[in-house]
């Protein structure tokens, strides 16, 4: 079993979506009746691979949604993505994996994330990270628009959840400041790259194995990229766009 971290911090500066909707926070984004973060909370309560779970995020917000039922310890939401993850982290067992999933994911489903998480299997490494094909992605959602990256295997994007180990994220938090800061943005990210790779990433030669290596030399550590068929673990609410396609297939 894994304990499970749900991002739903704004940040200090809020977030254009909610404003536009409503809120304050995005991830309580009224959809058919209920907030959109209960969404992901009921998929990953409906799964026996979950253990503790922990949210992050407006603590008056999710105090109240669990008192509607919902079980999670609450951490005040950061001012950063790492923040929240770190914060949060701390109170995951670090003997073991622990996930980590975005609170804005609608249309996540128990088996999508059980799909996943069956695929990291057997546990060895220390981050996990799914791929998506963009030619699943706009099979099961052609309306939908998303960052790709060109590699050997065809383009590719990333999906909202992930594996992490607690004592290795803990120990090399500060390295991650780049990773995260450049996470939607892959041409800023080749420049971190050896030019050996940048080349091969332009001849259309660079493999999901070469990113593995590079990643896990980079910051000592093991990471496994898994390529997923659950193109809903990408399908993020970051746009008013997404929000309305989201609400179709609700």
């Amino acid at each position: 079993m894994f304990d499970v971290i749900v991002l739903a911090g704004s940040g200090k500066t809020g977030n254009s979506l909610a404003e536009h909707t409503g809120v304050l926070n995005k991830a309580f984004i009224p959809i058919k009746g209920k907030p959109l973060i209960a969404y992901v909370l009921d998929a990953l309560a409906a799964s026996p691979a979950v253990d503790n779970l922990i949210v992050t995020g407006p603590v008056k917000e999710l105090e109240t949604l669990r008192r509607e039922g919902y079980n999670y310890q609450i951490v005040k939401e950061a001012d950063t993505i790492l923040n929240n993850v770190t914060a949060a982290i701390k109170l995951a067992d670090p003997e073991r994996l622990c996930l980590v999933v975005t609170g804005d994911l609608p249309l996540l489903s128990t088996a999508a994330l059980n799909e996943f998480l069956e695929l990291c299997a057997p546990y060895d490494g220390d981050l996990y990270y799914p791929i998506l094909s963009e030619e699943n992605c706009l099979r099961s959602y052609p309306d939908t628009k998303r960052t790709y990256v060109r590699l050997k295997e065809g383009p590719v994007t990333g999906g909202n959840i992930g594996l992490v180990n607690p004592a290795w994220f803990l120990k090399k938090r500060s390295s991650l400041e780049l990773f995260i800061s450049y996470r939607k943005k892959p041409l800023k990210l080749l420049r971190i790259l050896p030019l050996s790779l940048a080349l091969k990433y332009f001849l259309k030669q660079l493999s999901l194995a070469d990113l593995e290596r590079q990643l896990s030399r980079l910051l000592e550590m093991k990471a496994y990229a898994v390529p997923c068929q659950c193109a809903e673990i990408g399908l993020d609410v970051d746009k008013i766009s997404d929000l309305e396609q989201v609400r179709k297939l609700l």
